[in-house]
Order: structure tokens, then C-alpha cells, then sequence
């Protein structure tokens, strides 16, 4: 939307900014609460392990292989599941994943061998397969680029929040459940962690609205003012493309590799913290199951700083670029000096400057795919970059369970990510393809 100068540009900004509040206000908190639940339901087993490793006899690299194919089977599975997001809409698509991955997680609770759990994390990846690229997605039907940094920063803030949360509370439920209705403690973590996806899977049937054409609870000079600000979005040169046209679009596309591999590193980091924190913590010398879950909530409270500061900055400033660099620079220094110092406290603060960095990096990336992808190539190229990216999450787990395994310590694998970091600040700045960084447009 294109606005004169002096009065009639200040009216019209103050009404846009009005109407983002609204469609804030009535879609973030039910990605909010959806994204806590699934992210909860997707890590806790990194603090179950502390105890179900030895109720079932699985080993730190059995588990790390566990940890990880859940992501063999969601990735598999994306870019079908957000071509069907198109189809079907996000009503149909939430309640689908949210009610099935739910039911997956309770029945995890049942679990008595590692095969058997290998099974659910299979499942789960199965269910769970579409549903952070279809928030993604979702996100680019209301918000053009210049509001979007916000709006994916506060899905991801759902993330940290998640892993701020799931020690603290999967610690108390372990340690208060623990024989309750004869059932050890980890076990009651699956159960109480796995219902509250079904109920938010309803919620989103009900409460949300497809597309903004269907948002009836928009005005039509509410919904003129969207979609003018999206449109215009779409107004630089792209690639025209449809259906399967789209997909092979993407598919060509080398710097989609380029954006895929840096998700791929920044995933790396991610589930380091998500899947390992509280082995870290264990192995600096804390025994407690109740005292690891607090610990464990400290960096990732730097994480959520990060995040809001970082990603807040962002689009005050209208920049990516150097924003993305100094996350990847954080995140490389935090990781490589915690490696390097035995002292438990001076390595907990390296930690909370390398999720400080983490944390940060999401959304901001997440920023760029819709921004670079016009609207018919969207669907495939976030569920591609998405596919790609997350095969990380069972790559890092096996590897720092081997690492485990045969070194006793974590420390080669902190120094491993520390460099895929650093790398990545040089791709940001030099290699990312301009049209995905750029931000808004002139008014």
C-alpha cells in the first residue's frame, strides 16, 4: 500500500498498526501455546532420559539415535505436508497433527524396550511431520515481511519458553509422580506433557480462520489494508510457478541449499541445548534430578533474551543481515570457550551467551524464506528448507551420543558446532542472497 506524505500517511499507519494488533492478538496466543506444547512434547525426552535410560536399558548412544529419528520420519514428510496445507487449510492441518502426535506422546509412557521407543519417536515424527512450516506459512497469509520478524520471533519465543520449562517441570513431575498409580516418574511426564496437544488441536479447529479472506472477524477495509501490505510484498520479480511446476522451481534453486544449510547448522545448535543440556549439567558435577531441571532453565532464560532483543532489534532497525551474523558469532564463542573451561560456573555463563546467540537466530531466519519465495513457490520451498534443515536434529544427537559414548564427555562435540557457527557468520554475510534480507519497502 503506497501513502502520501504528511497527515494522511501518519492516519494511515495508525490504522494499519491497528489492525496487526488485532490479528496479533487473535492468532499468536493459539501458535504460542500450540508450538510450547509441540517443542515440550518434542525435547522432554532429553531430561526423561536421566531415568528412563536405565528403566528400559538404553545407552547415551541408543539414546541419541532415539532422539533423532523422530526427525528422520518428520522430514520425509514435510513438503507433502504443507503441499496438504495448502489443500485442506490450517484448521484441518492442526487438528490433524496436534490430536495424532498427542496421542503418540501419552502412549510413549508405555514403552519397555528401546525398540519400542524407537517406534513412538518414529510416530511422532510421522504426526508431527508439516506443522512448524505450516506456522511458518500461516504467519505469511497475515504479516508482510516488515511485521514478520516480530510475529515469528514471538512463535519462536514459545520454543525458548518450552525449553525454559520442560527440567523444571518434567523434574517435579518425576520426582512427585514416581510410583503414582504405580507408574515411575518419567512415564507420568509422557502422559501429562501428551494431553494438552489433543485440547489445543480442537482450539485451532474452532478459533482459527484459514486464510484472511475467511477472517470474519475482520473488517473488509481491515482485510483490504492486509492484503495491499502483502501484495506488494509479492511486487519484486520472482519466479512464476504452480503445483508441481513450483516444487521443481524450488527444487533448482541452489540457494535454497544455501538457506537449508544454515538452518541445518543453527538446528544443530538448537537440540545441543535441547537434547544435552542437562547431561552438561550432570557431568559438571550436579546429581539432583530437581536441581539439573533449575539449572537447566538458566541459559535457556538467556535464550528468551535473546530472542526478544535480537529479533526486536531486527525489524526496529530493518536489518538482517548483521543481525544473523552477531547470533552466529554468539553462539560460536559461547559454545568453543564452554568446551575449553573446567570451571562449572564460568562454563554455565558460556552457555547462556551461546543460547543467547541460539535462540536468536529461528526467527530471524525464518524471516527469509517467505521474503525470498514468492507466494506460489512458498508452500514447497519453506517445507523443503524445513525438510533439509531438520535432518539435523537426528544428526546431532547420534553424533554427540557417540561422542558420549566413547569419550565420556561432550566437549568435541561443542567444539564441532562452535566452528559450523562460525562458518555460518561468514555465509550471512557474504553468500545469502540478497533478496531474502530485504525488509519491508519504501513508503
Amino acid at each position: 500500500m503506497t501513502y502520501s506524505t504528511g497527515a494522511d500517511r501518519v492516519i494511515a499507519a495508525t490504522e494499519a498498526d491497528t489492525v496487526y494488533r488485532k490479528i496479533f492478538w487473535r492468532i499468536m496466543p493459539i501458535l504460542f501455546i500450540s508450538y510450547c506444547i509441540a517443542f515440550l512434547d518434542r525435547v522432554n525426552v532429553g531430561f526423561v532420559k536421566l531415568e528412563m535410560g536405565q528403566s528400559i536399558g538404553m545407552d547415551p548412544a541408543q539414546f541419541g539415535f532415539a532422539a533423532g529419528i523422530f526427525f528422520i520420519s518428520y522430514a520425509l514428510l514435510e513438503l507433502p505436508s504443507n503441499m496438504l496445507f495448502e489443500r485442506l487449510g490450517a484448521r484441518k492441518t492442526f487438528l490433524r497433527i496436534m490430536l495424532l502426535w498427542g496421542i503418540v506422546v501419552v502412549l510413549t509412557a508405555f514403552v519397555q524396550t528401546p525398540v519400542q521407543f524407537y517406534i513412538m519417536r518414529l510416530l511422532l515424527g510421522v504426526f508431527e511431520a508439516g506443522f512448524f512450516p505450516g506456522m511458518i506459512l500461516y504467519l505469511s497469509y497475515w504479516f508482510p515481511s516488515e511485521r514478520r520478524a516480530r510475529a515469528t520471533a514471538t512463535v519462536f519465543l514459545a520454543n525458548a519458553l518450552a525449553s525454559t520449562i520442560v527440567g523444571p517441570l518434567s523434574g517435579a513431575i518425576m520426582t512427585w509422580g514416581n510410583g503414582m498409580g504405580g507408574m515411575e516418574g518419567w512415564r507420568w511426564v509422557f502422559v501429562i506433557e501428551g494431553i494438552p496437544a489433543c485440547i489445543m488441536g480442537l482450539v485451532c479447529f474452532f478459533c482459527l480462520a484459514d486464510r484472511l479472506e475467511t477472517a470474519s472477524w475482520l473488517s473488509p477495509r481491515e482485510r483490504a489494508i492486509v492484503a495491499a501490505d502483502l501484495g506488494a510484498d509479492q511486487a519484486a520479480p520472482r519466479v512464476s510457478a504452480h503445483g508441481r511446476g513450483a516444487v521443481l522451481s524450488v527444487l533448482s534453486d541452489p540457494r535454497i541449499y544455501l538457506l537449508s544449510f544454515i538452518y541445518f547448522c543453527a538446528t544443530c545448535a538448537n537440540y545441543l541445548f535441547n537434547f544435552w543440556l542437562p547431561t552438561l549439567i550432570q557431568d559438571g558435577g550436579v546429581s539432583k534430578i530437581m536441581n539439573i531441571g533449575l539449572l537447566n532453565a538458566i541459559p535457556m532464560l538467556a535464550g528468551i533474551l535473546g530472542l526478544l532483543v535480537m529479533n526486536f532489534s531486527s525489524d526496529y532497525l530493518r536489518d538482517r543481515r548483521w543481525h544473523l551474523a552477531v547470533a552466529f558469532l554468539l553462539a560460536s564463542v559461547g559454545l568453543f570457550f564452554s568446551a575449553q573451561t573446567g570451571n562449572f560456573a564460568a562454563s554455565l555463563a558460556l552457555l547462556c551467551l551461546a543460547n543467547f546467540g541460539v535462540t536468536a537466530i529461528g526467527p530471524l531466519f525464518w524471516t527469509l524464506p517467505p521474503t525470498y519465495l514468492d507466494a506460489q513457490r512458498a508452500p514447497a520451498g519453506i517445507a523443503v528448507i524445513s525438510m533439509l534443515g531438520i535432518f539435523a536434529g537426528f544428526v546431532s544427537p547420534m553424533i554427540f551420543g557417540q561422542i558420549k559414548e566413547h569419550t565420556g564427555s561432550l566437549n568435541a562435540g561443542l567444539d564441532l558446532i562452535a566452528v559450523a557457527m562460525l562458518f555460518c557468520v561468514v555465509l550471512v554475510l557474504f553468500v545469502i542472497p540478497k533478496a531474502a534480507l530485504r525488509v519491508g519497502r519504501d513508503r
